[in-house]
């Protein structure tokens, strides 16, 4: 997309170079609620049944944000999105703790070994 086009696009400011000035924002309301389903880990079907959209749109959205912030893959978007804040960081999806703060702290103690 051309930088004329990106302009006139819904929020699809060109980006501004890095500095002084906060980095212009250059995707949809619709792209930044996908981006920050990425971030939570979400499938393309999951992120399109609570979207309420189709997992193909799904997938034109992230090849549309992808083109626009010149990324490779998902999770380099989702990176610069939060980097320049325009989403914010998940501490855990849907706020539920993960299997690793579920889990029990393994205690490890010395013992001698067993002789049969």
């Amino acid at each position: 997309m051309s930088r004329a086009r990106a302009q006139d696009q819904p929020g699809g400011e060109a980006p501004k170079p890095r500095g002084g000035e906060a980095a212009a924002r250059p995707l949809t309301q619709r792209q930044l609620a996908v981006l920050a389903q990425v971030a939570r880990g979400r499938t393309n079907r999951q992120i399109g049944e609570i979207l309420g959209i189709s997992e193909k749109t799904v997938r034109n959205h992230l090849r549309t944000i992808s083109h626009k912030l010149s990324t490779s893959d998902r999770t380099h978007a989702v990176v610069l999105a939060i980097g320049n804040g325009w989403i914010p960081i998940p501490i855990e999806p849907d706020g539920e703790p993960g299997p690793v703060a579920e889990a029990a702290p393994e205690v490890v103690t010395a013992t001698e070994p067993r002789i049969s």
